[in-house]
C-alpha cells in the first residue's frame, strides 16, 4: 500500500475534473466516491474570473493536509508547497499551488457546516459496519460540547460547538454551533 495520502485519499481522481457524476444505488457499494466527487457539491464563493486554482483541488490538498498532521491555514499551504509535482498533478494543480493567503482567504468563505456535512458523508461511506463477534455491534454515539479556543464572536463570546460522534469508525457525525445566553 502507498504511503502517500493523495493515493489513498483520491483514487479515482478525474483527469480533467470534469463534473462529477452522482454515484447511488448498486454503485455505492463497487465504487466509493472519490473526495473530489465529493467535494464538488460546494459551493465556490469565489468570483469566476478570478479562480486560478480549481476548488476541489484546493479543498482536496486541505483534506489531505489536515489528515497529515496540519492545524492551522500556513500549515496547510506549507504542506501542498512541500509535495512533488506528482502529488500537485493528483490534487489538479499545474505546477503551482496556491499560497498561503489564497488558501485562508478561500476557506474562511466556505460554508463551514456545508463542507462539515460533506466530509463526514464522505467518511461515513467509506467506513463499513463495526463487526463485533460476527455479528454487527450496534451504533453508539457520543454526544460531546466544547469551547473553540481563541474563536469569539462578533459580541466578544466564545464560540461554543456541540459535536456527535460515532464511537465505532471514529467520524465526526456532525458539528453545530450553540448559543450560550449568560
Amino acid at each position: 500500500m502507498s504511503s502517500s495520502l493523495t493515493e489513498i485519499v483520491l483514487p479515482h481522481r478525474p483527469p480533467s475534473l470534469p463534473s462529477p457524476v452522482v454515484v447511488t444505488g448498486s454503485d455505492r457499494d463497487s465504487d466509493r466516491r472519490s473526495l473530489f466527487v465529493a467535494l464538488a457539491v460546494i459551493n465556490d464563493p469565489r468570483d469566476p474570473r478570478g479562480r486560478r486554482y480549481p476548488l476541489v483541488s484546493v479543498l482536496a490538498a486541505a483534506v489531505c493536509a489536515v489528515l497529515a498532521g496540519a492545524c492551522t491555514f500556513a500549515a496547510v499551504a506549507d504542506w501542498m508547497r512541500f509535495q512533488d509535482e506528482s502529488v500537485w498533478t493528483r490534487l489538479g494543480f499545474d505546477g503551482r499551488v496556491p499560497a498561503a493567503t489564497t488558501v485562508w482567504r478561500l476557506l474562511i468563505r466556505l460554508d463551514a457546516e456545508v463542507l462539515s456535512q460533506v466530509l463526514a458523508c464522505w467518511l461515513r461511506e467509506r467506513a463499513g459496519p463495526v463487526v463485533i463477534g460476527g455479528r454487527r455491534g450496534r451504533l453508539v454515539i457520543a454526544i460531546d460540547g466544547k469551547v473553540a479556543r481563541g474563536a469569539r464572536l462578533a459580541d466578544g463570546r466564545q464560540v461554543h460547538l456541540l459535536s456527535a460522534y460515532d464511537t465505532s469508525t471514529g467520524i465526526v457525525l456532525a458539528q453545530v454551533q450553540t448559543r450560550i445566553h449568560g
